[in-house]
């Protein structure tokens, strides 16, 4: 999807995306292990995640629903997020968020979506003049209660103190996290 990779590789919005998924972060590692155990070989569905299962890490979880507008929805939004962000549950990214930074939300989300696989990102935060903060976060497709794969699955650390600048290398390439609005 270049629309993708434009906005990945642009000077001034460049994220990090790390194709071997190796978080950082011990919870979103958790969070991985019990997307991928739900999953066994395929897309998890939505229903099938216990408050059981994401006991350790729903402070960091976030949900995404597609909308018939073809607009993401925030289904769930764990306190930890919202604390940081602020509240977003239940409103469209388009409602929730400045414009530019809902349609780069958008690009990601339709990229988990419609590759039907799971991203790490990590990338700065310039959102509510946060840009101190870089966001660590886990990207996930899941069925929808009608088996199709119109939502997400997202787990989000943030870390405080970043440089301005940090060498990114996920093993086969290197990029240079810039300023990036989540």
């Amino acid at each position: 999807m270049a629309e993708f990779e434009n906005w990945t590789t642009s000077p001034r919005t460049a994220v990090a995306q790390d194709d071997t998924l190796a978080f950082e972060s011990p919870l979103l590692k958790a969070a991985l292990d019990v997307w991928r155990g739900k999953a066994a070989g395929a897309i998890p569905a939505r229903n099938s995640l216990s408050p059981r299962d994401v006991k350790g890490f729903v402070g960091n979880l976030v949900i995404f629903e597609r909308t018939a507008q073809c607009d993401y929805r925030i289904r769930l939004m764990g306190t930890k997020v919202s604390l940081v962000i602020g509240e977003m549950q239940g409103k469209t990214l388009e409602e929730a968020l400045p414009t530019d930074v809902a349609r780069r939300w958008k690009i990601a989300l339709n990229k988990v979506r419609r590759g039907r696989r799971v991203f790490r990102i990590v990338n700065r935060v310039a959102f509510n003049n946060l840009d101190f903060l870089e966001a660590e976060i886990l990207l996930a497709p899941l069925l929808d209660d009608a088996g199709r794969p119109e939502m997400v699955f997202g787990a989000v650390t943030f870390r405080s103190g970043v440089a301005a600048e940090r060498s990114f290398d996920p093993g086969r390439e290197k990029r240079t996290l810039a300023t990036t609005p989540v």
